[in-house]
């Protein structure tokens, strides 16, 4: 039997990678004869350039700033013209300092880096998304690139505070570049379903920070237009703001999959397998295991999802298992998280070929 996996890292503690090989151990233990064919996967938010380095994309090493302006050198992705930028690497939550105030983060670093990959010769430029730490609208990331923030009086802000507090007239600039947004949400620039109100708690921002921030994401995005455009909260508002250069907003999920070339793969497959941390309700929203999952069912494909915690089937997945058995405790030590994993799809393959 021919196996493809495509299963997502489950966060805190194992990478898509480390998930896939478990697997594959746990099949050819009980298959010694399977052939297997797996990549590492992402949702276009952290460990997208780990997975587009392992499938022909080349890793370069870039000189920015992080989130509350400390200089970094991060890497992005470049393949033929094509250059994605994993947005984590530059203000993600783990680069969030005791010290640092949560309320004044920013993505200038974001913008920093995009002007120079400007300055290469790619002619599409990838935001991908997920796991920051900002909820700046967006607007350090325009600023770098050429926005004018201005106060009330037409002065140029002082970058203090968030920018969002300061900033009561914007231009943005004429940039000319071909700008994609990759993320796996759908929240809008603000409101209830926005960048603030649905984010900023893991971010650490308290309830009078959110609602303040709420009400200047409110204005900035009926100033932008883009107040209705789902995807634009992703980021702390870091994808209205692209949307508003003329950036596109499409699944991160789809396109990793799309670069690994998924679809051929899994249609040579006899099983696909694949999975996250938890399947939720969130997971059918086109997270990376549903995208996989529908396209092992248009190929008429089993396909198996694994995951730490299933709270809710997915319907296309022909068997959605957790990987604990009943009386034991969850975890999120590595070690034993491979062993499950391992062990269970052993356990599948053996249900599967009964000897």
């Amino acid at each position: 039997m021919h196996h493809f996996i495509g299963i997502d890292s489950f966060k805190g503690c194992i990478s898509s990678s480390d998930a896939a090989r478990a697997i594959k151990t746990g099949i050819l233990h009980a298959d010694p004869d399977a052939t297997i064919d797996w990549s590492p996967v992402a949702d276009g938010g952290e460990g997208t350039i780990d997975v587009l380095s392992a499938n022909g994309f080349e890793k370069i090493i870039a000189p920015t700033i992080d989130l509350a302006g400390r200089p970094i050198e991060v890497s992005y992705a470049q393949k033929d013209r094509i250059a994605v930028v994993e947005v984590a690497m530059i203000c993600g939550l783990h680069l969030k300092r005791p010290e640092d105030d949560a309320f004044s983060l920013h993505t200038r670093g974001v913008g920093r880096l995009v002007r120079q990959v400007l300055a290469t010769d790619a002619s599409d430029i990838f935001l991908a998304l997920g796991s920051t730490a900002t909820t700046d609208g967006g607007l350090g990331f325009l600023a770098e690139l050429g926005a004018d923030l201005l106060t009330q009086t037409g002065r140029p802000i002082s970058w203090q505070t968030n920018p969002l507090m300061e900033t009561k007239q914007l231009r943005l600039p004429k940039t000319g570049m071909s700008l994609h947004v990759l993320a796996d949400v759908t929240a809008s620039y603000a409101g209830e379903q926005g960048a603030a109100c649905v984010f900023g708690p893991q971010k650490g921002l308290n309830a009078s920070e959110i609602a303040v921030l709420d009400g200047r994401l409110t204005e900035i995005g009926r100033r932008l237009q883009i107040e209705h455009i789902k995807g634009a909260g992703a980021a702390g508002g870091l994808g209205g703001a692209a949307y508003a250069l003329g950036a596109s907003i499409e699944s991160g999920a789809s396109f990793i999959l799309r670069m690994i070339h998924a679809k051929e793969r899994i249609e040579r497959a006899d099983y696909v397998w694949t999975g996250e941390g938890r399947v939720d309700r969130q997971t059918a929203m086109g997270k990376l295991p549903s995208q996989v999952s529908a396209l092992a069912d248009r190929a008429g494909i089993p396909c198996i999802l694994l995951a730490g915690e299933v709270t809710e089937r997915l319907e296309q997945a022909w068997i959605c298992e957790a990987i604990h058995d009943p009386d034991e405790v969850k975890t999120l030590d590595p070690f034993v998280t491979k062993q499950r994993l391992a062990r269970r799809a052993e356990q599948i393959v053996r249900r599967l070929n009964p000897k």
